[in-house]
């Protein structure tokens, strides 16, 4: 018969290890995104990789094997494959957001840190792509920060990030199929703080999605067994057993799947709970034997924990102790919190044996790893499981130590007195010092924070001054440039026009050689227009950016280079100084890389992300060594890095002789 206290201690191992086992799905679970069949998945792709002609989709490929691998928990496998598929691009902005996306996967189990330095540079890359594929990889990195903070029992942060991060994420990209995999996820952190009902839910999101969902994706049956453990705890074992029956009929169109694991294990749960031992003894042998086939040991030391549960409450104790020994030689104790476990059902089992001197020693080996918060429980077991044996001569000693002790006691009250004395003298002694020296390092951290704000100061008022000047300088140079443009056009401009128009007059009455005269004043006003839109361009102030632009383009672009222009997202509010600021920019460089670099094709891309403003400028000519622009700067490029350093932005050029050159530019852009 079990005492009360172990009884007690029964009931909360079991409810411990639901929570483990849910724990570990979860920590699982954020990476298993794989179909059922997940070979015949790899092999698609790994014969996709080797027939595709196009890089970019080599790169995409390659980086869907990383993943898989990572999932598989192989990582020099995920190592090489992302490092394949970096290689198949140079200087893509989204490719590479997408590699630090999959490298975030792939580091995350072995190291941390790089798997979150992946993840601030995925989502810097990414967040300027306002496209589902953008969106999905900015959910699935974001992810990874829940599965740390979960590791680290942080399950607020971990549900607050999927709410508020991942999800609306994956509600943007319009993907059922992957919001159903994050429902999921949050389902499984409620169900690990025991809000069975909220966790419910968000699993009969999953499954009311069913239609949506393809059957050989794992997604569908993990919602059911997921909703079944959760029912099963609930106590709510009718409809645990539909949501079993629902995940079997698919299992059992996909034989093999790995899923059985997990599948066996929530149903001999159930059978446990409705007390059906037999069955769920049974339930239990098919959940190891799938466990063994994907070599996932810690599940199989947590089936072997749960079949000696049943054969502890079925009274076969000694078979139930054969498998806490067998547990012991597997390597189960590798873990602390493993082994004080094995201890404290070794010292139950022991107990229940009769065994009471071995139950005495199991129980101390249990204590040593025991907290405060069970001690006074594990003191009390110790006391009942020890008196079973103890001798009388143990108990004549006992109180002879305390006879002794109440000796001791009479004799040590003055020096406990004097002892109290002495102690809160020492204790005021030190409370004295202790604020004398944080007065000190008070005083002498004030000192040193002022100097950091007077140096700080200065640094600001240089900034600024420096700042003012270029100001000055740029807006005088726009005030000339217009002026010239208003002189060349409004007066010039109108002069050549009136001569046309008396020459074409002349020639229609007596004088008939003047053709060669008007196409050559036509081409005066043509190049006189021209050199005005250079240098105050009408549709900057008319139309906007975007469009002055994309007439820059066409201005320049000639039958020997092909310029193309992307816009994404780029707003009408900026300042017109600064829309002014990025038109010299782009036309700076664009002539810069018509001029000096001979290309066949220029590739301008100009997007804006809230207050930044990207430029990325791409062409295939000659390119130069970058060094040249530290020793001999020319004017045009002075000019860009003036206009760059006046809007508090950062410029980056890449350049290799014969491969061509990539600027890439940042801008504060905010009023």
């Amino acid at each position: 018969m079990i005492s009360k206290p172990i009884k007690a201690a029964v009931v909360l191992c079991r409810k411990g290890l639901i929570i483990l086992i849910a724990f570990m799905w979860s920590a699982h679970i954020l990476k298993a995104q794989l179909p059922l069949n997940s070979r015949a998945y790899h092999d698609s792709l790994y014969m996709a990789l080797s027939t595709q002609k196009n890089d970019s989709m080599k790169a995409r490929t390659a980086f869907l094997l990383s993943h898989y691998w990572s999932i598989k928990r192989d990582l020099k496998k995920a190592e090489k494959y992302l490092i394949t598929g970096r290689s198949y691009f140079k200087n893509n902005r989204f490719l590479l957001g997408i590699y630090y996306s999959t490298a975030n996967d792939v580091y995350l189990d072995s190291d941390v840190n790089k798997a979150r330095a992946s993840l601030l540079k995925a989502d810097s890359l990414l967040a300027v792509f306002h496209t589902p594929d953008a969106y999905i990889n900015l959910a699935r990195t974001w992810y990874s920060e829940a599965i740390i903070a979960q590791r680290k029992s942080d399950e607020k942060r971990s549900l607050w990030i999927l709410v508020n991060k991942v999800i609306p994420f994956v509600e943007k990209s319009g993907d059922h199929i992957i919001l159903a995999k994050y429902y999921s996820q949050v389902g499984i952190l409620l169900m690990n703080r025991d809000l069975h009902e909220k966790a419910q839910e968000y699993f009969s999101k999953v499954i009311k999605m069913k239609n949506r969902l393809p059957r050989k994706n794992n997604t569908l049956v993990r919602a059911y067994i997921y909703s079944a453990e959760n029912l099963t705890n609930a106590g709510k074992f009718p409809q645990a057993k539909t949501m079993l029956a629902e995940a079997r009929k698919i299992l059992d169109e996909n034989p093999g799947a790995e899923d059985n694991a997990d599948y066996y294990l929530v149903e001999g749960s159930y059978f446990e709970e409705m007390k059906q031992y037999p069955e769920a003894l049974r339930s239990y042998d098919q959940s190891a034997k799938y466990a063994k086939i994907i070599k996932d040991i810690d599940l199989e030391n947590v089936l072997v924990m749960e079949k000696f549960d049943v054969l502890f409450e079925t009274g076969q104790f000694k078979e139930a102790e054969k498998l806490l020994l067998q547990l012991e030689k597997s390597g189960y104790t590798y873990k602390e919190d493993n082994k004080k476990e094995l201890y404290k059902q070794m010292a139950r089992v022991s107990h229940a044996l009769g065994k009471n001197k071995e139950a005495y020693e199991w129980q101390k080996k249990y204590s040593t790893f025991s907290d405060s918060l069970y001690q006074a429980q594990l003191d009390r077991d110790i006391v009942a499981i020890e008196a079973k044996f103890k001798n009388s001569e143990k108990e004549k000693t006992i109180m002879q130590l305390q006879a002794d002790k109440k000796q001791e006691e009479l004799k040590s009250k003055n020096q406990r007195l004097t002892s109290w004395i002495l102690g809160i003298a020492g204790i005021a002694l030190l409370i004295g010092l202790f604020f004398l020296v944080y007065s000190y390092k008070s005083a002498k951290k004030l000192s040193a924070q002022k100097e950091i704000n007077h140096q700080q100061r200065l640094n600001e008022i240089e900034q600024q001054h420096h700042l003012k000047l270029i100001q000055e300088m740029l807006d005088a140079e726009e005030r000339e440039r217009q002026r010239i443009g208003r002189d060349l056009h409004d007066g010039l401009g109108g002069m050549l026009a009136g001569i046309k128009m008396n020459l074409t007059q002349q020639q229609k009455t007596e004088y008939h050689n003047l053709n060669t005269v008007i196409s050559r004043l036509d081409e005066s006003v043509v190049e006189l227009r021209r050199i005005a839109r250079n240098m105050m361009p009408e549709s900057l102030l008319k139309i906007g950016l975007e469009t002055s632009l994309r007439d820059l383009c066409e201005l320049l672009e000639s039958e020997e280079t092909s310029i193309i222009f992307q816009a994404i997202d780029i707003e009408k509010n900026i300042p017109d100084a600064t829309q002014m600021h990025i038109y010299r920019i782009v036309q700076e460089l664009l002539s810069n890389a018509i001029r000096h670099g001979s290309p066949s094709n220029i590739m301008l891309q100009c997007s804006q992300n809230q207050d930044v403003f990207y430029i990325t400028v791409e062409d295939d000519g000659k390119g130069f060594d970058v060094s040249i622009l530290d020793k001999s700067p020319g004017i045009g490029f002075t000019n860009i890095k003036n206009r760059v350093e006046y809007l508090k932005g950062n410029m980056d050029i890449v350049s290799t002789q014969g491969e061509g050159t990539s600027v890439n530019i940042e801008l504060d852009v905010s009023s």
